[in-house]
């Protein structure tokens, strides 16, 4: 690295326009903080922006040419961010990456203030992995005091994730509405551990016109099956020894699935249900089931039958310790 007032007139040579404005106002800093403001760089690598402002978010946007890949995420960066990412960043000429604990989505007695927060170390990882922009707004900067609107898809509040956690859903399509209006990116990538968190996004973006595609990744998984999360970072040593529970129940559902077809019957779902429980009994440390769900693919409805050629969704959402751990597995 360049050091001090050095480094400082490299950075100003080489960034263009748009960064020559947004280091007269404090936004470009580099990674050992050796200048003030807000731009990540290392060796041999595309320069890295944190941008904070919506204003300055969009003029970026208007600035640049090509397509752009968007992977919004609350921080607290894993394997399975990266995965989306390194998508992102293959099939699109700029990527943005957004870092923004969205507070609309967390119910009072969730775990908002305690979610984990690891900023500088989430950008070092965008940084290597070649993101070109990370958009980090405060909550004042997205919601403003008299805020009003929110994007309220109807029939997800009464199933699995949405009726476990009342409004979350609202909370997700309102903050990604807003992000797709700021981003405008050509792309936006969501991991498939979330699963009726896609389908909500989708639609919305069908319904609300919006001119992106979102596309879905597959979940990512310690060797162990464990779908990896943010939130396992709360696990002691013990629960996450335990929670492994989580995909091998949703295995023995498959299972279930697969004993009927060699019958030549469609599953049905209780019969389903019942094998993905019985697994999770198994395990003391699973303190409560919060749901265990059979749905369709295409919209995550709860069906009665499930059967290879049409297949369905297992999904469960379960607590260890204190943690509560969401995994799907696709049939």
């Amino acid at each position: 690295f360049f050091s001090g007032r050095w480094q400082l007139r490299a950075v100003w040579r080489r960034c263009g326009p748009f960064p020559r404005r947004a280091m007269r106002r404090g936004l470009v800093r580099t990674l050992h903080g050796s200048v003030h403001g807000h731009l990540w760089r290392s060796p041999g690598r595309r320069r890295l922006h944190v941008i904070q402002s919506v204003q300055d978010m969009r003029r970026w946007r208007e600035e640049v040419t090509g397509t752009v890949g968007f992977v919004p995420t609350m921080g607290a960066l894993h394997e399975g961010h990266l995965s989306l990412v390194r998508e992102a960043c293959a099939s699109h000429d700029r990527t943005v990456a957004s870092i923004f604990v969205n507070p609309t989505q967390f119910a009072a007695h969730e775990d908002l203030d305690c979610y984990p927060r690891t900023f500088e170390e989430d950008v070092a990882f965008l940084q290597r992995e070649g993101v070109d922009i990370v958009f980090a707004p405060s909550a004042k900067e997205m919601y403003a005091e008299d805020f009003a609107v929110f994007v309220h898809p109807e029939g997800f509040d009464g199933i699995s994730e949405g009726a476990s956690r009342p409004g979350f859903f609202r909370g997700v399509a309102t903050v990604c509405t807003k992000l797709f209006n700021i981003v405008q990116p050509t792309t936006a990538f969501f991991g498939q551990k979330d699963a009726l968190q896609c389908v909500v996004i989708q639609r919305v973006v069908r319904d609300l016109n919006l001119p992106l595609e979102v596309q879905v990744i597959p979940t990512v998984r310690a060797e162990d099956g464990l779908a990896l999360s943010s939130r396992n970072a709360y696990l002691t040593p013990e629960q996450r020894r335990a929670a492994p529970v989580v995909f091998r129940s949703l295995q023995a559902g498959e299972r279930q699935v697969h004993r009927f077809t060699k019958s030549n019957r469609a599953a049905e779902r209780t019969a389903v249900e019942e094998a993905v429980r019985e697994v999770l009994q198994q395990e003391p440390l699973v303190d409560k089931v919060h749901y265990v769900s059979v749905a369709s693919k295409s919209n995550m409805q709860e069906v009665d039958n499930v059967s290879l050629s049409e297949g369905a969704v297992l999904s469960i959402a379960v607590t260890i310790g204190s943690t509560r751990l969401i995994d799907n597995l696709f049939i």
